[in-house]
């Protein structure tokens, strides 16, 4: 399970790749972790931010973190703050 299931209806599902993703160090992962954090589900967005963190030295990382914390969901936008 992981990207493909990125993109499934349930959020659930979503989430669970999501934290899949999480303890994969793949290089691929971080794009699709960044996109997550589009997902039109909080939890499925609040979910990709620990990940990010982790990989924050990358630009793209710290760019969609940066996004976050403009987020609808109060949440979100403080994980996202506290992450950078």
């Amino acid at each position: 399970m992981s990207r493909p299931h990125l993109t499934d209806r349930e959020p659930a599902v979503r989430r669970t790749a999501v934290a899949v993703l999480t303890e994969t160090t793949s290089p691929g992962t971080g794009p699709a972790l960044a996109a997550a954090l589009a997902d039109r589900d909080a939890a499925v967005r609040k979910a990709a931010i620990p990940a990010l963190t982790r990989r924050r030295a990358a630009e793209e990382a710290r760019a969609a973190l940066a996004a976050a914390t403009a987020d609808a969901d109060a949440d979100v936008r403080a994980y996202a703050a506290r992450a950078l």
